[in-house]
């Protein structure tokens, strides 16, 4: 594993008020979009529109390839995930699903930083970290 030192760039991370009990931060804003497309007593256009967004991010964007580190005596340590600052289609996209979200009663909240911890795994478009003890809340 690699530290992933600050550069001057700034990593982004969208998260949602729910605490994800495998890495004991907020967790991301994905899982939540699927229910926000799924529920039907939302309006078709928005249902409509967090479907393209999705779907562009199930052809685009890699499924990170590890999670998680094991081991013998410490455990599990998860991962959360954050968009590299290169990752400007992604991550326009992400902010107008978050709109999308927000419309549709879910509020999602995005962290930045330049040092988003110890990386499990890495793409193009985004790294898998330790979550840090100094990370940033966006639902304090």
């Amino acid at each position: 594993m690699q530290p992933c030192a600050g550069s001057g760039t700034m990593f982004i991370r969208f998260v949602i008020g729910f605490h994800s009990p495998q890495a004991r931060v907020e967790a991301g804003f994905f899982h939540a979009a699927y229910a926000v497309r799924d529920d039907r007593t939302q309006p078709a256009w928005l249902r409509q529109e967090l479907a393209r967004q999705l779907a562009w991010y199930n052809r685009h964007l890699p499924v990170p390839g590890r999670l998680c580190r094991e081991f013998r005596r410490r455990g599990t340590i998860w991962g959360i995930c954050w968009f590299r600052p290169e990752a400007k289609e992604a991550v326009t996209r992400a902010h107008y699903t978050a709109w999308l979200m927000e419309e549709g009663g879910e509020p999602v909240r995005r962290l930045m930083t330049e040092t988003p911890g110890e990386v499990l795994w890495r793409d193009a478009m985004q790294v898998v970290t330790k979550p840090p003890k100094t990370l940033p809340r966006a639902f304090a």
